[in-house]
């Protein structure tokens, strides 16, 4: 009897998802992608996760019943069962566990950013917009736009913190630049490790990564793009890209 591959529920252009699917595919496992829609794909997870009440999110990883709810724990599971150099070098892990808490609260922070802009500025809510829609359609989409963009703001409580989002950003992109000072490759010693993944990933809100590895969500790249950022951090964005045509495959 053929195996089944685990499966994998995921958003295309989520930096969450993209370090789940980076973790597995330098590992060579084979999995099945399930593309989760926002909020109507809740429904499917809570059955999934058993779990009616409470914040559901992706990416969740399948591997046959055993349930990995954390892009973090899919990689460590993915280190564990996986072939090829390994993303947790043994007494390493508290090293790599921090970046991730870094990469993980500097992602939240642009999110949450990028989603109160679209909220309160009507240019960056139309701009959101699928390009070429009749102008006839536009309200409608505005509004049924900002009701989801409202839900998802409410689900992370975006609003809370909202005049520290970019100290937080800068706070971390700031260690990232000091640790990679001296023209480092790898934030673990030599060797490539999820830390370099999560921080990689941390980018992609700075100045997303060249199509051929990930798609853009709504908004295109000048939407997901912060372009003073961009300039600022301009050596870890150069960084990032070598680290995706070095050890990451084409979409």
């Amino acid at each position: 009897m053929q195996k089944q591959k685990p499966r994998l529920y995921g958003i295309p252009f989520s930096p969450w998802s993209e370090k789940a699917r980076w973790a597995l595919d330098h590992h060579r496992i084979a999995y099945e992608k399930v593309d989760h829609q926002l909020l109507v794909g809740d429904i499917r997870l809570r059955i999934l996760l058993r779990k009616p009440t409470g914040r559901v999110t992706v990416p969740v990883l399948d591997d046959r019943g055993v349930l990995f709810t954390d892009s973090f724990d899919i990689a460590r599971h993915a280190d564990s069962i996986g072939a090829g150099p390994k993303l947790f070098p043994a007494g390493r892990e508290a090293e790599i566990e921090a970046w991730n808490r870094r990469s993980e609260a500097g992602l939240a922070a642009l999110r949450a950013a990028m989603i109160l802009r679209v909220l309160d500025e009507p240019a960056a809510a139309k701009a959101m917009l699928p390009k070429g829609i009749p102008d006839v359609v536009e309200p409608l989409l505005l509004l049924v736009g900002r009701r989801v963009m409202e839900l998802f703001a409410a689900k992370y409580e975006m609003r809370k913190g909202a005049a520290s989002h970019r100290a937080v950003v800068e706070e971390n992109l700031d260690a990232l630049e000091e640790a990679l000072a001296g023209g480092r490759k790898y934030l673990i010693g030599d060797t490539f490790s999820y830390a370099d993944i999560t921080m990689a990933l941390l980018l992609q809100m700075v100045r997303p990564v060249d199509k051929r590895f990930m798609s853009v969500g709504p908004g295109g790249r000048e939407g997901w793009s912060n372009p003073d950022l961009a300039e600022r951090y301009a050596a870890l964005l150069a960084w990032r890209d070598e680290l995706y045509e070095k050890h990451r495959k084409s979409a």
